[in-house]
């Protein structure tokens, strides 16, 4: 099954109900995607998508290492993945991810980004957890970066590192992000789909990785928050979601947001 969002000029959205890995090796070219931002189960964190499926912590890394290979193979040279997962009270999982992408070399790993939520999930025995994380991964030294900025002002007086008067007027985005609020229970944004990001969230990380009319690859689309994202900042998306019952109800979020979208006719 596929849903495929019709626009005057060319047909450049796409999303399809179907399994990421297999999706990559039958219709994605080498070399064809600009920006892939993936947001997989985490391993037993969070999610029904998240129990169950795999049988320990090396029968998920095995899956990951499966999915990242297709993944390399169909990122540009210039290309950046963007990869989510969570660290916390639960096994650091995500810490055996990243350590794995380096040892295998698959990726440069550019940076590890911390989004603080405002929300945790508690016990009694330990720290709360609140925050998610996502790799900043390339295939190569050369890749789009479009330097971020939060909406606090500046007011640093001194000289940049080149010697010269600072020129940005509000304060450059570090890897420790406090500014976005995450699509909480209260929050507007939040959905059917329990691990649901913030749209703000998704424009930074789409404005900062790609350009207009860059191609984007969504190999867990969940609740549609990236394809929405993209289709906002004149990006192409294409996008999978293997649960079926998540993949309607993106595409009736996905409609709602198009009703008021004016590029679609």
């Amino acid at each position: 099954m596929s849903f495929v969002l019709k626009q005057a000029i060319t047909d450049k959205y796409s999303f399809y109900n179907t399994e990421a890995i297999s999706f990559m090796k039958k219709k994605l070219k080498d070399n064809s995607i600009d920006l892939i931002i993936a947001d997989p189960p985490y391993f037993e964190i969070c999610g029904k998508f998240d129990f169950g499926k795999f049988k320990d912590v090396k029968d998920y890394l095995k899956w990951t290492y499966q999915w990242l290979q297709e993944a390399k193979r169909v990122l540009k040279d210039t290309g950046t993945l963007i990869l989510w997962g969570g660290v916390g009270h639960k096994p650091l999982t995500f810490a055996r991810l990243a350590i794995m992408i380096e040892d295998e070399k698959l990726f440069h790993i550019k940076n590890w980004i911390t989004q603080r939520n405002t929300r945790g999930i508690g016990t009694k025995i330990n720290y709360m957890s609140a925050r998610e994380d996502f790799l900043f991964l390339t295939k190569s030294n050369k890749y789009t970066f479009n330097i971020p900025y939060t909406d606090e002002k500046s007011t640093r007086k001194d000289l940049g590192a080149n010697g010269k008067p600072r020129t940005n007027t509000h304060k450059r985005v570090s890897n420790v992000w406090i500014d976005i609020t995450e699509a909480s229970q209260s929050s507007l944004e939040r959905c059917f789909h329990p691990t649901v990001k913030a749209q703000k969230l998704c424009d930074r990380i789409i404005q900062t990785h790609s350009n207009e009319n860059d191609l984007i690859f969504i190999p867990f689309a969940g609740s549609g928050s990236e394809i929405i994202s993209a289709v906002k900042n004149n990006r192409g998306v294409i996008g999978c979601e293997l649960d079926t019952e998540y993949y309607n109800k993106a595409i009736e979020r996905i409609k709602s947001f198009l009703k008021i979208h004016k590029s679609f006719k």
